[in-house]
């Protein structure tokens, strides 16, 4: 018990002189003359597609989704009949990574044969 009675005020006198060094300022992060490549996504869109495509298609509102590409970048695309705010509100922005982009469909219904 008298280690513990001295470990105590020696470990609280060690916070005590680590926070009293002086803080110096971070540098300024240096700006890239071109954007940071975007991080490796550790699944295809596909896959990232079947494992939420469950969860997405019971928001309602909600009638597909596929991926698309925009500006060179894969994303998500949530098929939807309107722009409602009450379906909207329910959709990510992005999903594992991916962008999410939204698409007024309308009803989508089988082609007659």
């Amino acid at each position: 018990m008298d280690g513990f009675r001295v470990l105590v005020p020696a470990v609280a006198l060690m916070l005590l002189v680590a926070d009293c060094r002086p803080r110096v300022p971070s540098p300024a992060p240096e700006i890239a003359s071109e954007p940071a490549p975007e991080p490796a996504l550790e699944d295809s869109a596909a896959l990232v597609i079947a494992r939420n495509a469950g969860t997405l298609m019971a928001i309602p509102g909600v009638v597909g989704l596929y991926e698309g590409e925009t500006q060179g970048k894969t994303v998500l695309r949530v098929m939807v009949l309107s722009r409602a705010d009450s379906t909207l509100r329910r959709i990510p922005k992005t999903l594992e990574g991916y962008p999410v982009e939204i698409e007024v469909s309308g009803p989508i219904k089988p082609m007659k044969q």
